[in-house]
């Protein structure tokens, strides 16, 4: 692939503007103030995301001049509502728009490239349908876990590489790599320390980046007969995130809560409560994203749908067994 020549370069300079962006970032001053589900003690900066979003809207053009990219109108769809939904959410990160009109912005962009990336395009509708909900609910889910140092950042940082790597899409690829260089200019300052958080900019427009990779992999392998393989990778390495959601969205249903108020309640937030440093429930969740990795190619290489899933599905009950013990043995309060 023509691209392969360019990834070194374009992910050292991906890694160097996002850490330099980071460093100004720190002193714009949009700080984010503890409360009563925050994980950290004092104010500290928020805003961080800007270095990753950065890169990858600077860079990814970048290397289509180079002749290394795909057509501009793929990278535009790409682009676009990632920067919009970037851009929107670090308004947000300054002024604290209401719930709904963050909704709004995510769904505007989600259908946009829903509509564009979509897979099945013998079905177009049904493929729109899936990916604006893949779309919708992992960029939340991401939003929801941007609560630990290093968490969110880390895990999608993997996650884009791997979803760069496994794909013949040069536009995927790229946007991957660049991605994955981003964030790792960005977790120096973020882990186990951290000087900034991502902040809204990060966690919903990289996640959203994030969910749009996975999506054009799932493309790419509708056009082979590993379709399935190819669906199943955004999810497999992204399992460990979308269970402690869906497990936490579950339990507060069941309970009677009410799902859009803020809390403290997911599993990752619980295992900090119970006294697991912050440094060690982000390397979980890190091996979490390897091990999906692990499933992927083992899916790739044949092994059967029904012992994926088991292993997917026995890690996370192993690690929630074990939070809700450290729970019950400690007086952690409501959760």
């Amino acid at each position: 692939m023509a691209v392969f020549p360019l990834l070194l370069p374009l992910c050292l300079a991906a890694l160097l503007l996002s850490a330099a962006t980071v460093r100004l970032m720190i002193g714009v001053g949009v700080l984010d103030r503890p409360g009563h589900r925050s994980s950290h003690a004092r104010p500290t900066p928020k805003g961080g995301g800007v270095g990753p979003v950065l890169a990858l809207l600077l860079l990814l053009p970048v290397a289509g001049w180079l002749g290394a990219g795909p057509a501009p109108s793929r990278m535009a769809a790409l682009l676009l509502p990632v920067g919009m939904l970037a851009l929107v959410s670090w308004l947000d990160d300054v002024r604290q728009y209401r719930p709904m009109a963050k909704l709004m912005a995510q769904a505007v962009a989600a259908a946009i490239l829903a509509a564009v990336l979509a897979p099945l395009p013998s079905h177009p509708e049904i493929g729109f349908a899936v990916g604006f909900c893949w779309l919708m609910f992992a960029t939340n889910a991401l939003n929801f876990i941007d609560g630990l140092n290093g968490l969110a950042a880390g895990s999608m940082a993997l996650a884009s590489l791997f979803l760069g790597l496994d794909t013949p899409d040069p536009l995927a690829t790229i946007a991957g790599c660049l991605l994955s260089a981003g964030l790792l200019g960005f977790l120096p300052f973020n882990y186990p320390g951290a000087r900034i958080f991502l902040g809204d900019v990060g966690s919903q427009g990289i996640g959203l980046a994030v969910a749009a990779l996975a999506l054009l992999h799932w493309r790419a392998g509708a056009m082979t007969d590993g379709a399935l393989d190819a669906a199943l990778a955004g999810p497999l390495l992204l399992s460990g995130i979308l269970y402690d959601v869906g497990f936490t969205l579950c339990r507060r249903l069941v309970g009677g809560e009410r799902l859009l108020q803020a809390h403290r309640g997911h599993l990752y937030q619980v295992a900090f409560r119970t006294g697991i440093p912050a440094w060690q429930v982000t390397l979980v969740h890190w091996g979490f994203v390897l091990w999906g990795a692990l499933l992927a190619l083992a899916l790739q290489a044949g092994t059967d749908v029904a012992a994926i899933l088991a292993g997917v599905l026995l890690p996370q009950l192993g690690w929630t067994s074990w939070v809700i013990r450290r729970a019950r043995l400690r007086p952690i309060g409501c959760w």
